[in-house]
């Protein structure tokens, strides 16, 4: 996010802002040690963390193509816990988009909505896609977590 607005970070976001990142990230990080039965103290913020916009609009590049089954401890080395915090509506946004566990004989579906959370492990039990969206814009924040201290990182701040 710093690479991309570089000075103009003080432009878009506020103080307030950042506050209620860290608001919010503590409570995801809460509710996930409270359902894996860890301590929330063992768990780091870890990178990357970042806001996703996905629309019908063609692949530039290899990291575009979300639609790809993958596991995010493989695509990504730090994270143990993935969470993801939609911003917009299935349906009512965007079409498509659902995110799609690829479990042994059925698949289990997430449909976003707005202030919805979904958390999981990062691991190979979890091998997911996002189905390509066919209209509209799909937002979410994916907030990810580790449990090696190493590849811990700092909240963001405004400086």
């Amino acid at each position: 996010m710093y690479r991309y607005f570089n000075d103009k970070i003080h432009d878009i976001f506020t103080e307030e802002d950042f506050q209620l990142y860290r608001d919010v990230r503590l409570r995801i990080q809460q509710k996930i040690a409270l359902t894996f039965g860890i301590s929330s103290s063992s768990m780091y913020l870890t990178k990357p963390t970042f806001f996703s916009r996905i629309n019908n609009s063609e692949a530039k590049t290899t990291h575009d193509e979300y639609w790809h089954p993958h596991i995010d401890k493989v695509t990504y080395g730090s994270f143990d816990y993935t969470s993801l915090l939609y911003l917009s509506d299935y349906a009512e946004d965007f079409g498509g988009g659902r995110f799609v566990f690829m479990d042994e004989g059925a698949n289990r579906t997430v449909e976003p909505r707005a202030g919805r959370v979904s958390f999981f492990t990062s691991g190979s039990e979890n091998l997911h896609h996002v189905e390509k969206v066919h209209w509209g814009t799909r937002y979410a924040i994916t907030i990810s977590f580790t449990c090696n201290p190493d590849h811990g990182i700092r909240d963001p701040v405004l400086t």
